[in-house]
């Protein structure tokens, strides 16, 4: 749990490289986690809270969470093309199901991407706040609008964590039907492979300028292992990876969050290819509005999505490290770095 010695440093370092971020040049501050949590009092998010809005901070990330049950707040920055990319085949799918439906139901029904939550979480959760990876929404009786289902997708985040996540909307929302955990796994916590370089061995390297970097410089070190190690000239920037999914919905008898089934390992492989989905986990729809109708997911889909991702992942880690590389040569002009 955070003092008050340690909330001072905290925020401090936060400003900094919130300010940093806003100026791009995130890369010469001390970075943080891309996401952290953090166990502190309600008091000291709002605290952290009013410092990231403090100044006109006109910014989009970090996004500031609270969890009022574990009181742990959640700083994040910007997610990663993996998280993204996992994210989109929902609000894909939505699309596709919601044809089927007659206009009236189809324009009651809402998918949205990093929406921020407080006022829809109560009982244990009241006084929390909480953004959704992806957030369906449902437009019920005199226009009420509710949070009825929830994708939440965790590649830096541990397991534990995203089931922290999971309690928070399920038992914090009378009106969640669905959560679905997506857990993608690293085989190995990044760091970055020139750590043990020097500037002018790694230029020695024959990397492009940082400006230059695109998905196409990209190769699998196995061409047989869709998933397994990326690398950039023969240095490997993302690990071989996994991903499991789990679909959670409140017990019927104490209200708890309970996964249903069992867990679907579908990176690397899968021999089912569809989830079995329909638009009634998503919305409280009846079989006459079209609650049946199938929500067409399929874990081809999402692997396609992750290919794609993975790439773009390795691109954005090397580029940090040449860009760091080149700030510090220009350090001598730039009057604001900090080595």
């Amino acid at each position: 749990m955070l003092t008050p010695l340690d909330l001072t440093t905290y925020e401090a370092r936060l400003k900094e490289c919130v300010l940093a971020t806003k100026e791009h040049r995130k890369q010469k501050f001390i970075p943080f986690n891309s996401v952290e949590r953090v166990q502190m009092p309600a008091s000291y998010f709002r605290k952290l809270d009013k410092a990231i809005g403090d100044d006109g901070l006109d910014l989009r990330w970090p996004s500031i969470s609270f969890n009022s049950r574990t009181s742990t707040g959640i700083i994040q920055w910007m997610p990663s093309p993996v998280h993204e990319s996992l994210a989109s085949p929902f609000s894909e799918s939505n699309a596709v199901a919601k044809q089927d439906l007659r206009s009236e139901v189809a324009g009651q029904t809402e998918v949205v991407g990093n929406q921020r939550v407080g006022a829809a979480l109560a009982g244990a959760y009241d006084g929390s706040r909480k953004e959704a990876d992806v957030l369906f929404k449902y437009e019920g009786q005199d226009n009420k609008v509710l949070y009825t289902a929830v994708v939440e997708i965790g590649l830096s985040e541990t397991y534990k964590e995203l089931i922290d996540d999971v309690k928070l909307w399920i038992e914090g929302n009378k009106h969640m039907r669905t959560v679905i955990l997506i857990k993608v796994e690293e085989n190995h916590l990044y760091s970055s492979p020139t750590r043990k370089l020097e500037d002018d061995e790694v230029k020695d390297l024959g990397f492009p300028d940082h400006r230059c970097l695109d998905t196409s410089m990209v190769s699998l070190k196995d061409p047989n292992n869709s998933f397994g190690p990326l690398q950039i000239n023969d240095l490997v920037w993302v690990g071989e990876m996994g991903v499991f999914l789990e679909i959670w919905k409140r017990d019927t008898v104490n209200g708890e969050a309970k996964q249903q089934g069992t867990r679907s390992y579908f990176v690397p492989d899968n021999p089912t290819t569809e989830l079995d989905l329909k638009l009634s986990d998503f919305y409280p729809l009846d079989a006459i509005d079209g609650g049946n109708t199938r929500f067409p997911l399929t874990f081809d889909r999402l692997k396609l999505h992750l290919i794609k991702a993975r790439k773009e992942l390795a691109v954005e880690r090397c580029h940090d490290v040449l860009l760091a590389i080149a700030n510090r040569e220009d350090n001598v002009k730039d009057r604001d770095y900090i080595p």
